[in-house]
C-alpha cells in the first residue's frame, strides 16, 4: 500500500515557519519587557545653610533706651524760678548702639503748659557752655557748636528742631547735641507763675548707602 507523501514537506515547512514567527514574537515581547524593567543609577546631594539672623537699629540717648523705642526723662533738664533774660542748656549724647545698623536721624520737639508759648528753644551740634550768673542774679547758659535750630517756639504739634538728617560716625558712633531753653527779656507778665514741659523725639532711619 502506498502512502501519499506529496504534501509532507509543505506541512513541515509551514510548522517551522509558525515556530519561527512565534519565537520572533517572543523575542520582541522579551525585548519590550527588558526596556520596561531597565534600571538607572541615581544620586542626590543636599546643601543646608547656616543660621540667618536679622540685625537691629538702635538709637540711644545718653546710654539710655536700649532696644526699640521708649522714653527717657532727663532729670538734669530742670530749671526753676526762671525770669526774663535767663537761659539754660543741657548736652544730650545721641548714640548708635554697638553692633547695630547705621542710621541717620532727625528730631522734633513739643511743649505743653502755660509757659510753653513764652519759651524759645535752640538746638546745636555741640555741648553746653558753662552757666554764668550776672551780678543781678540772671542765669544764662548757651550752647557751643553748630546751630541747627534757633528761636523756636514749641507747642502741642511736633516742630522740627533737627531737619537735616545727621549720621553718627567715628569709633564711638556718638555725637553731642545741645538743647537750650530761654525766656526772652521781652516776656510779658502773662509768663509769671507758669510752667512747661517739653519732649524731643529723635527719629532714626536706616542708612542705605
Amino acid at each position: 500500500m502506498k502512502r501519499n507523501m506529496t504534501n509532507a514537506p509543505a506541512k513541515q515547512s509551514s510548522r517551522r515557519s509558525i515556530r519561527v514567527r512565534a519565537f520572533l514574537s517572543l523575542g520582541i515581547l522579551l525585548g519590550f519587557s527588558s526596556v520596561n524593567t531597565l534600571a538607572f543609577w541615581t544620586d542626590s546631594a543636599t546643601m543646608t545653610t547656616g543660621t540667618i539672623t536679622s540685625g537691629s537699629l538702635d538709637l540711644q540717648l545718653n546710654g539710655n533706651l536700649a532696644g526699640q523705642g521708649g522714653t527717657w526723662t532727663n532729670s538734669a533738664f530742670t530749671f526753676s524760678n526762671m525770669i526774663p533774660g535767663e537761659s539754660f542748656a543741657v548736652t544730650v549724647p545721641v548714640q548708635r548702639a554697638a553692633g547695630t545698623a547705621p542710621f541717620t536721624y532727625t528730631a522734633t520737639g513739643t511743649s505743653t503748659g502755660g509757659l510753653a508759648s513764652h519759651l524759645r528753644w535752640a538746638v546745636h551740634a555741640g555741648t553746653a557752655n558753662t552757666a554764668v550768673t550776672s551780678a543781678n542774679g540772671v542765669r544764662t547758659q548757651t550752647c557751643g557748636g553748630t546751630a541747627l535750630a534757633t528761636g523756636v517756639t514749641l507747642g502741642g504739634s511736633a516742630t522740627s528742631v533737627i531737619s537735616t538728617a545727621r549720621s553718627l560716625t567715628g569709633s564711638t558712633y556718638s555725637e553731642n547735641i545741645c538743647i537750650q531753653v530761654s525766656l526772652p527779656a521781652t516776656a510779658t507778665n502773662a509768663a509769671q507763675l507758669q510752667n512747661a514741659t517739653a519732649s524731643f523725639t529723635f527719629n532714626a532711619v536706616q542708612a542705605t548707602s
